[in-house]
């Protein structure tokens, strides 16, 4: 009985650490890097047609408007998931709203 559940724990245990593998090497093959505030950075200049210094100007400013002048990398994850949210949103939206205009036709 313990060496049953011994082997689970070792096959669960050997699942999660090729699970936590796969999302680090995907995080480094997608944004080469582990640093949140580069990951906001990186998806925001893909995502505009803005300058790297512009998006990094408003990356700057947002944070200053919360008080912020040396974000954490804490603070950088959080407003990376807010940004990353905010357009998984913004998008949902924008699928629906064509949904609902072809609908009408």
């Amino acid at each position: 009985m313990a060496v049953c559940a011994f082997s689970r724990f070792m096959k669960f245990l050997i699942v999660l650490v090729v699970l936590v593998a796969g999302a680090v090497g995907a995080t480094w093959v997608r944004y080469e890097s582990f640093d949140p505030c580069a990951w906001m950075h990186q998806d925001m200049v893909e995502e505009s047609s803005l300058p790297a210094l512009i998006v990094t100007a408003r990356i700057k400013a947002a944070f200053l408007l919360d008080g912020v002048t040396e974000p954490t990398p804490k603070q950088c994850l959080y407003a990376w998931w807010k940004h990353r949210f905010e357009g998984a949103k913004a998008s949902g939206n924008s699928d629906a709203d064509k949904k609902d205009k072809s609908d009408k036709k």
